[in-house]
């Protein structure tokens, strides 16, 4: 279950880097009595009220054309996470951590066969505007643009782009410690991908791509990853598949890192090699799961190097028409990391549960837990994570077009770091409305 948009976060008191840091900045407008919550839901409320007259005389786009309009209004109890040793009151200049925002959410999504090809694209504006915070105000997007190909019976792929627009989240941790900045972060993916059928029972996969991540104030950070993946599996007639799949990334940083005062290159270089599995084992589940062994070369200071067994696996189990559960165990690298230039071994256990009460009404939840070793930092320094999250998405349609909905989210962190743990709670009220 996606989470919740926040600016994510996490914040040190200004002495654990021994710099000063500047509070951040508050809004010092006058209030007129109407808070965040009441100006979200009333914008919600104009939405459906003018909308929902036309949706049905728009209906003949649904097939090809959505357009997409949403508010969200969502309060956040710890906006910087900022750890429970820390006064907000020193750090921030407040004694709130704690702060109200709404979203404004304007998009279409594009979905047109031709012939024997399709055509899919989409693009969303999300605008936050913080009550106190204001420094997080801003407009983000994202977007795509795939061709999905077809080439006689036996080859098929797809072309792609995609982007966001959007702010890193402070709970990473930049040089040992926690920011305050907010630093918009554009991460954009080409991607080139095709399936052939060797034989009935044979089949070859392969993807080209290049994924580019940019910073506006951590540029060290920016990095450029090549990717190369290659499967060949056994299909058998029940659609299950078995088979051995490839991949090799280089990673490489525009910009150096400066370690005590020289600079450091973090390029890279991954390679892996694992058995990949997709079963039904009943009507009623199906298991898919990729397990293996992963090396990490880094082109500078050796000892920073990684290998060792990976996997994933997950389990999907749907006892009936209305109740499902996913599960999903882990242990792999994270792909890119929005703040340092180091990587994350993520090993965790989440489990989602959904059941569909009515065809109006869906409830979902979410439970996480996991562990994040922080290596790779060529100042040496590594650090442990414990992450733990609960969850929970209500959602009603009263019509087809109009959707409402509620979320909650209850979030722990833990870590070795001196000042890195927090507690976060986050719920939100969104309306949207498609046609």
């Amino acid at each position: 279950m996606p989470s919740l948009q926040t600016p994510g976060s996490c914040l040190s008191d200004a002495r654990t880097r021994g710099e000063a840091q500047t509070p951040p900045r508050t809004s010092g407008r006058q209030r007129d009595g109407t808070g965040p919550w009441q100006r979200g839901l009333k914008a919600a409320a104009i939405i459906v009220a003018v909308v929902m007259p036309v949706s049905d005389a728009a209906a003949l786009w649904r097939d090809t054309l959505e357009v997409l309009v949403t508010e969200a209004v969502t309060h956040d109890d710890n906006v910087f996470r900022l750890s429970s040793g820390s006064d907000p009151a020193v750090v921030l200049g407040s004694s709130s951590k704690g702060d109200t925002y709404t979203t404004t959410s304007l998009g279409f999504r594009l979905d047109l066969p031709v012939s024997r090809q399709r055509f899919l694209a989409g693009l969303t504006w999300n605008d936050n505007r913080y009550d106190r915070y204001t420094v997080f105000n801003f407009t983000g997007h994202n977007g795509r643009a795939i061709w999905k190909w077809q080439a006689g019976n036996d080859l098929s792929g797809e072309l792609g782009y995609t982007e966001t627009l959007e702010l890193a989240s402070l709970a990473n941790i930049q040089g040992n410690a926690q920011s305050i900045t907010a630093n918009p972060l554009k991460t954009q993916r080409t991607f080139l991908n095709g399936a052939y059928m060797l034989t009935p029972r044979w089949r070859l996969q392969g993807e080209l791509s290049r994924r580019e991540q940019s910073s506006e104030v951590f540029q060290e950070n920016d990095i450029g990853i090549n990717g190369t993946d290659l499967t060949v599996s056994y299909i058998t007639p029940a659609d299950n598949q078995v088979g051995v799949n490839l991949r090799v990334e280089d990673g490489s940083f525009p910009n150096p890192q400066l370690v005590a005062g020289n600079p450091v290159d973090n390029a890279y270089r991954q390679q892996s090699v694992a058995a990949v599995l997709g079963w039904t084992l009943t009507g009623h589940s199906r298991m898919s799961a990729r397990a293996g062994w992963t090396i990490r070369d880094y082109e500078q200071l050796s000892q920073r190097d990684f290998d060792g067994p990976m996997y994933r696996a997950t389990y999907e189990w749907a006892p009936t028409g209305k109740f499902m559960v996913t599960a999903i165990a882990q242990r792999d690298i994270s792909a890119d990391e929005q703040v340092t230039t180091s990587f994350a071994l993520v090993k965790g256990i989440m489990v989602y549960p959904t059941l569909r009460f009515t065809e109006k009404i869906n409830l979902s939840g979410g439970l996480e837990y996991g562990n994040r070793d922080i290596l790779g930092d060529p100042t040496g320094v590594t650090r442990t994570d414990r992450v733990r999250a609960v969850a929970l998405t209500g959602t009603y349609k009263p019509i087809r077009p109009v959707t409402l909905e509620m979320r909650f989210r209850r979030e722990t962190r833990s870590t070795t770091l001196a000042v890195g743990d927090y507690e976060v709670g986050i719920v939100s009220l969104s309306a949207g409305i498609s046609f």
